[in-house]
């Protein structure tokens, strides 16, 4: 499996002082930064890759900017984001960075994943989703049963579980707090 990565900034349009002579834009410091920092993670081993990374999870996919500020993140939370990509914030955790903004992290993800949502809508939603991914996921054969993305597998079981705390979060806030899994 590969590390789904969302990279947010705090640093409110001020621009970045770099080792070198002139001070860049926030964009460009922090797109450089990133670049850098996903050559590490991915930095091929006689094992094989390091990790394989997946960013685009960010706002907006492939499209988006790599590096959001959490203005931008929020906003996109709030207006724009799919459902399965707040099934995804479920499952968000902060690896890195100040405590501080991490609690932020966690008062956005709480606001968006706490909104009350039509469960008919929801559960639509999320069902058109599982049977996407078990379109173009799904190896049961008439001899094997893929456990994880066959019919009545793992995945069917987490969206469960995701539609039920999408649509009760609302109503019981602590289904949102994490169990270590």
């Amino acid at each position: 499996s590969d590390l789904d990565l969302v990279f947010l900034h705090d640093s409110a349009g001020d621009p970045q002082v770099t080792a070198g002579p002139r001070q860049i834009d926030n964009a460009a410091f922090f797109a450089k930064l990133l670049q850098r920092i996903l050559h590490l993670l991915t930095t091929r081993t006689g094992a094989g890759d390091l990790y394989e990374v997946d960013t685009r999870l960010r706002p907006s996919g492939r499209a988006g900017l790599l590096v959001s500020s959490f203005e931008a993140f929020a906003e996109y939370q709030r207006s724009q984001a799919w459902t399965w990509e707040h099934q995804a914030l479920l499952r968000t955790r902060v690896v890195a960075g100040p405590v501080a903004l991490a609690d932020r992290f966690a008062a956005i993800r709480r606001e968006i994943l706490q909104r009350e949502r039509d469960p008919v809508a929801l559960r639509q939603e999320v069902r058109d989703m599982r049977e996407r991914m078990r379109a173009e996921l799904d190896a049961s054969t008439e001899e094997n049963f893929d456990l994880k993305q066959g019919p009545g597998g793992i995945a069917d079981i987490e969206f469960m579980v995701q539609y039920a705390v999408l649509a009760n979060a609302w109503r019981w806030p602590d289904l949102l707090i994490f169990t270590d899994n």
